[in-house]
C-alpha cells in the first residue's frame, strides 16, 4: 500500500505542469453557464489525449461530458466544473474544480486499470446559474458510481462541509397601467404587490427556523414613475438543511405571493427559474478517509463544521450515490465567494498549492478505495443508513 501511494504522489508530480495548465486555460476562457464551449472541449481534449473514452450523452446539455477509463468495480468518480460567474469570471474558482477533478482522475486511472476498478470524470455545466448537474442526476449519469467525491474552493480546509436545499422562484404580477397622477384609480398596480410580496416575506423571516433563507431581487419593477406599473417580476432563493422543510417555507413564501396579488387585484403567476437542488449529505466513510489523507499530507488546520452553508446542484448528486464535498483553503482565511478578489485569488501560488494538494487527496482517497474492498462496503452501508433514515 505504502508503495502504491508513493508512486501515486509520484505521478501527481510529474502531472504538475499539466493540471496548472487546465487551472490557467479555464480561467483565462470565463463562460457563462450552459456555454462552456472552449473549455468543455479543451477538457474533452485533454482526457482524450490520455486514454480517456468521452462522451456527450445530453443533448440540452451539450458542454457536459463523462470520461472513464479502467472496467469493473469499484468506480471511483470526479467532477469538473468550469462555468463562470457574470461580470466577475471565475469567483467561485471552478477553474481550480476543473483542474482537481482532472487532475485526480488522471493522476489514479492506471492505478485503477492495474487493480480492476474504473475511474470517472463528470464534466459538469451550470453549476452557478443552471443546477445541471440535476438533470445529469435525473439522466442516470452517476448511477454505477460507488464514490464521488470533489474539492471546492474556500478559505479553509473543512471535511464536514454543507449545503442548503434550494427552489429557485420567479414571481410575475400583471395588473392594468393608468396614468399616475390623472387616473390613477384606474389601475391595477403590479408595483405595490411585488412590495406587498417582499414585506410579506419580510414578516415571514421572524417565524422561520435559523436554517432557512429567503433572499431576492426585483428583475422588472415598471417603466416611468409617471405611469401604474402593469408588469413586475422578481427572483427569489429558499433555502432551507432539508427537502421537507424547504417544501413548507417554500409554500409559504408562494402564500405571501398569493395574498398580495389578492389584495392588489393583480394576476400572479409563479415558476422555477433554475433546477431545485437538494442538501448535501456527505459520506461519513468518505469523510473520515479524506480527513486521514489531508493530515497525511501535511494539512493541519481543518475546520470542524459549516457553520453558514451555500447550496450546491452537487447535493443532490449526493442523494443518488455516495458523496462526499470537501472544501480546499485556496484562499486566505476569511476570503469571500463571487467576488473579483476571489477570482484573482484563483490563480494565485496559494491557490496553485491548494490544487495540487487536493489532487492528492482525491487520488490517495480514491486509491484506499481501490485497495481495500471493505471500505466500500462500509462507504454503501453508510449511504444505504442515511437514505433509510431520509426516508423514516
Amino acid at each position: 500500500m505504502m508503495e502504491l501511494r508513493e508512486r501515486l504522489l509520484e505521478r501527481v508530480a510529474e502531472l504538475e505542469a499539466e493540471i496548472l495548465g487546465v487551472s490557467r486555460f479555464v480561467h483565462g476562457h470565463p463562460e457563462l453557464g450552459f456555454e462552456e464551449r472552449a473549455c468543455s472541449k479543451f477538457l474533452a481534449s485533454k482526457l482524450k489525449g490520455q486514454g480517456f473514452r468521452v462522451e456527450r450523452p445530453l443533448k440540452k446539455l451539450p458542454t457536459a461530458f463523462t470520461a472513464s477509463r479502467g472496467t469493473g468495480r469499484p468506480c471511483l468518480g470526479f467532477v469538473a466544473e468550469y462555468d463562470a460567474l457574470p461580470e466577475i469570471g471565475h469567483g467561485c474558482g471552478h477553474n481550480l474544480i476543473a483542474a482537481s477533478g482532472f487532475g485526480a482522475a488522471l493522476a489514479l486511472a492506471p492505478f485503477a486499470e492495474e487493480l480492476g476498478g474504473r475511474v470517472r470524470l463528470f464534466g459538469a455545466p451550470a453549476e452557478e446559474n443552471g443546477s445541471a448537474k440535476v438533470d445529469m442526476v435525473r439522466a442516470g449519469l452517476f448511477d454505477g458510481t460507488d464514490a464521488v467525491v470533489m474539492v471546492h474552493p474556500e478559505g479553509m480546509w473543512m471535511v464536514n462541509t454543507g449545503g442548503l436545499a434550494l427552489d429557485a422562484l420567479e414571481f410575475e404580477f400583471r395588473g392594468r397601467p393608468s396614468h399616475a397622477s390623472g387616473t390613477p384609480h384606474e389601475g391595477i398596480n403590479a408595483l405595490d404587490a411585488m412590495i406587498l410580496l417582499f414585506n410579506g416575506i419580510g414578516a415571514l423571516r421572524q417565524q422561520l427556523r435559523s436554517d432557512a433563507r429567503v433572499h431576492g431581487i426585483i428583475t422588472k419593477g415598471g417603466s416611468a414613475p409617471n405611469v401604474i406599473p402593469d408588469h413586475t417580476e422578481a427572483r427569489f432563493y429558499v433555502r432551507c438543511a432539508g427537502r421537507d422543510r424547504l417544501d413548507e417555507v417554500a409554500r409559504k413564501v408562494k402564500d405571501c405571493a398569493k395574498a398580495a396579488a389578492l389584495a392588489t387585484g393583480c394576476g400572479l403567476k409563479v415558476r422555477e427559474f433554475e433546477r431545485p437542488v437538494d442538501n448535501i449529505v456527505n459520506n461519513p466513510v468518505l469523510a473520515g478517509l479524506v480527513e486521514e489523507n489531508l493530515r497525511s499530507l501535511g494539512v493541519r488546520e481543518i475546520v470542524p463544521f459549516d457553520e453558514v452553508p451555500g447550496s450546491s446542484d452537487f447535493g443532490t448528486v449526493s442523494h443518488r450515490v455516495p458523496a462526499l464535498y470537501v472544501y480546499a483553503a485556496t484562499a486566505p482565511k476569511g476570503s469571500d465567494l463571487h467576488t473579483r478578489e476571489f477570482a484573482r485569488r484563483s490563480l494565485t501560488r496559494l491557490a496553485h498549492a491548494a490544487l495540487l494538494t487536493s489532487v492528492k487527496v482525491l487520488a490517495l482517497t480514491g486509491l484506499d478505495l481501490l485497495m481495500k474492498p471493505e471500505l466500500v462496503r462500509e462507504v454503501r452501508e453508510a449511504f444505504r443508513k442515511r437514505a433509510s433514515a431520509r426516508l423514516g
